[in-house]
């Protein structure tokens, strides 16, 4: 009688799909802010241990890898389990890995803190893009682009306020994120269950790329502009603070903050103007401002030109917003709800190869032939790739 009673108060206190799908949104953005928030710190772990450009690079790639590699096995997982139980985990590892970044004493710790963040990530935009479009498919598809763009955003902004007015900004920030989390696992226990249970979970395990046969031609064509998107991020994250160092003479943390956020919030404008516009008229607007913004960025950094390295910011990020989401929109309703978490898993693989590979590359190639020409290479790269996904797109719309 007592088990039943039970049973009945734990159905009973389900959230209403509304509330899942803000809560799952919150919960989204806050993987992301905890992603982007370490960025601004890492010059004082420099200063505390240090230790070199190669290793600050080497914590980028950790963190990178870990998510990869938390995608290819685990990404689809969600599909057969159910979401619940894997936000659960992720969640889970996620709050342990700012409990290591709130003790890191050393480079290891730091190391690890990223590693497990990585993996932690992984399972989140998987299992929580897949939770998103079950509760809604329009307006899940709409979330899983702009939540990335003002998670990132926050993530930064919240770090560089930190950084400027507490005077224990490596413990302070790690602190409301951890507050953050664990009011989140307590929504995730309420939440009802968005996906069917099925067997196969063991197998799924195996490290693979859930493609559905419907949806190849489409992530095939989608590819170049997801690439030219994500390659953004990284020249954002990893040259752009230097670059903007080198013009302005200074290393404010608010400087390369800022520009971060100028573009993660231009691309969050960017998907509310076209969020009911059709998919391929969607890509065809980002990759044009991509370009765009793309080459005003090539004229800036050659000219040191802050103005259009400011404009050049604000169009890119309308292309990096819209962008991002058409891709999303073409790609995603291909899926069936058994496979969406597979789908989204593979997805993010490329979005997060793009994303780190160039990075790590372009850390390599300042050393040998500098900061400028490693810079144009990368936005010249972005450029063709934008180009490529121009002409794919045009065929499309010609059809």
């Amino acid at each position: 009688m007592t088990y039943s009673k039970f049973n009945l108060l734990k159905v009973s206190f389900r959230l209403s799909p509304k509330v899942t799908l803000a809560s799952h949104t919150i919960t989204t953005m806050t993987f992301l802010a905890a992603s982007s928030a370490p960025t601004p710190l890492y010059r004082l772990y420099q200063d505390i241990w240090h230790f070199s450009p190669s290793t600050l690079t080497l914590i980028f790639a950790v963190y990178a890898f870990t998510l990869l590699s938390s995608l290819l096995v685990m990404g689809a997982l969600s599909d057969y389990i159910g979401r619940r139980p894997v936000i659960i985990l992720a969640i889970i590892l996620e709050i342990i890995s700012m409990l290591l970044f709130l003790n890191a004493s050393n480079i290891m710790m730091l190391f690890t803190a990223r590693a497990i963040q990585g993996f932690a990530t992984g399972l989140a935009v998987s299992a929580i893009g897949a939770a998103l479009l079950d509760l809604s498919k329009k307006n899940g598809a709409l979330i899983n682009g702009i939540s990335p763009m003002l998670g990132m955003a926050i993530g930064v902004l919240l770090a560089c306020t930190i950084l400027q007015f507490s005077s224990i900004p490596l413990k302070l920030i790690f602190e409301v994120l951890y507050c953050l989390l664990i009011l989140e696992l307590l929504m995730v226990f309420l939440a009802p269950e968005t996906a069917q249970k099925r067997q196969g979970a063991i197998n799924s395990l195996k490290p693979h790329l859930a493609v559905p046969t419907q949806a190849k031609n489409t992530l095939l064509s989608i590819t170049p502009i997801n690439i030219a998107v994500w390659m953004v991020s990284g020249f954002y994250l990893s040259l752009m603070p230097s670059l903007l160092a080198k013009t302005f003479q200074t290393q404010s943390v608010w400087l390369s903050g800022m520009s971060f956020i100028a573009l993660t919030l231009a691309g969050a404008v960017g998907i509310l103007m076209v969020r009911n516009l059709h998919p391929a008229r969607i890509l065809l607007t980002g990759t044009i401002s991509l370009m765009l913004g793309a080459v005003i960025l090539l004229l800036g950094i050659n000219s040191a030109n802050v103005t259009l390295l400011f404009i050049g910011s604000l169009i890119t990020g309308l292309g990096f917003g819209t962008g991002f989401l058409g891709s999303l929109r073409s790609l995603m309703p291909l899926a069936l709800p058994e496979q969406r978490a597979g789908l989204m898993a593979a997805f993010f693989v490329e979005s997060y190869l793009a994303f780190s590979i160039p990075a790590i590359f372009a850390g390599y190639f300042i050393n040998k032939i500098g900061l400028i020409s490693t810079a144009n290479i990368y936005v010249i790269l972005i450029i063709v790739l934008a180009f490529l996904a121009l002409s794919l797109n045009y065929r499309k719309l010609k059809k």
